[in-house]
């Protein structure tokens, strides 16, 4: 039966875009080398193109010639409930979704948006890990995977306010800017809240949070379900309509940057005229227009790297703002781990691989590419823009037991401000 619900939404999904990309593919395997999972376990059913396995069978078998007459001689077996369970735990453990496969395909297939549309079937068929489809059930009843209720977050940012003694201005109509954290941030690192909020009042923003509209992270995206997806971006579309705002800035948060800069724009209506933009790209327009000043040379005391987040320097495009506000601040310390940019390796925890107990093992596993990336360079500090990454670097360094300090990219920028 799950079989059954899975190969039907394939095929609804299978169309022409889809299907091209599936007959493109050579089954080269290159792709394998570009998986941190397959890169630190050696496993080949990690390898992007195998995740993809039912989907192509689905396809073949239903739309080719060649897969039918396989399927009819017995050569290729039908996609049953067994195949369904076993590929939903390595499409959900052992991918984050992070594309960097399809940057070496040499068909330029896109194979994590194909990723994508297996957790799509998966969803549909109700063969999500427990522990991440806990988040999204959370998520859907309480407005947020952590527990961010009306409550919470109002206490939350009356304790920020107080704590950090900065301007936090909630549900302000007519607003130029719509400021979006993650759950993340809230409840993990309220410092970053504290930290943006004085970058954009020292830049003179005139900028709003929204109590309806307050959480940008989006594990509907995370699940592949296009409805609980499209759920989450509404309710903060519907904030940006109900305080007339012309720009949303999202946090230090990826795959919440990818469903409302790009996903949203695929799956439903989004308020005409509007800009979405990523913090960090934010404080690059800031500093080039001289609206911000930074204390040159404030981190020059011990090696420091970056890490490059999948979803916002890869995806995103903000690759240069990160090292322009380094070469700021640590100009003599700053040191580029390899490789880095777009080709950057994940850490391993983003799509909601993190929050899945399961996939401890393999996620752990994944994380030692960075520490090696570190140790190369000894990086005292690793700096990062996404509280994702920030989270699975956090929970690492200390299972790993290293000497690093973890650091977010906008608390540095707020440590630094020029008065």
């Amino acid at each position: 039966m799950q079989a059954q619900i899975a190969i039907n939404t394939f095929v609804k999904e299978t169309g022409g875009y889809v299907a091209a990309q599936l007959e493109a593919c050579t089954r080269c395997g290159m792709c394998a080398e570009a998986c941190h999972f397959y890169l630190a376990t050696g496993n080949p059913e990690y390898a992007p193109v195998w995740k993809i396995e039912l989907l192509k069978r689905a396809y073949e078998q239903r739309f080719t010639l060649a897969g039918r007459a396989k399927l009819a001689l017995g050569i290729d077996k039908p996609i049953s409930d067994e195949d369904v369970a076993h590929f939903s735990k390595i499409v959900y453990e052992a991918c984050t979704m992070c594309n960097k496969c399809s940057m070496v395909c040499p068909m330029g297939i896109q194979l994590g948006p194909l990723i994508h549309e297996v957790r799509t079937g998966f969803s549909e068929a109700g063969v999500v890990p427990a522990d991440l489809m806990a988040v999204v059930n959370k998520q859907v009843e309480e407005g947020s995977p952590l527990g961010v209720t009306d409550d919470v977050y109002a206490d939350r940012m009356e304790w920020v306010a107080d704590e950090w003694e900065v301007e936090l201005p909630i549900d302000v109509k007519g607003a130029d800017t719509l400021v979006v954290f993650s759950s993340i941030e809230v409840m993990k690192f309220p410092e970053n809240i504290a930290a943006i909020a004085r970058i954009l009042n020292a830049a003179g923003e005139k900028w709003t949070l929204s109590t309806t509209g307050r959480e940008v992270v989006n594990f509907g995206f995370y699940e592949g379900s296009p409805e609980r997806t499209r759920m989450f971006l509404q309710r903060v579309f519907d904030a940006v309509k109900e305080l007339g705002v012309k720009k949303v800035v999202v946090t230090e948060c990826g795959h919440a940057y990818d469903a409302l800069r790009w996903t949203s724009y695929n799956i439903m209506e989004v308020p005409a005229g509007i800009e979405i933009t990523h913090i960090v790209g934010l404080i690059g327009e800031y500093i080039r227009a001289g609206k911000i000043k930074l204390k040159a040379g404030a981190y020059n005391n011990g090696t420091l790297t970056f890490h490059d987040a999948c979803k916002i320097q890869r995806r995103g495009g903000h690759v240069k703002e990160p090292r322009e506000i380094l070469n700021i601040l640590a100009p003599q310390s700053f040191k580029e781990m390899t490789p880095n940019k777009e080709e950057s390796i994940c850490c391993g925890g983003g799509g909601g691989v993190i929050a899945i107990k399961e996939a401890d093992p393999i996620r752990y596993a994944a994380f030692e590419l960075k520490i090696d990336q570190m140790r190369n360079v000894g990086a005292k500090t690793v700096v990062m823009s996404c509280s994702n990454c920030r989270l699975q670097f956090t929970d690492c360094v200390q299972h790993f037991n290293l000497d690093v300090k973890v650091a977010g990219l906008c608390q540095m920028v707020a440590e630094a401000l020029e008065e």
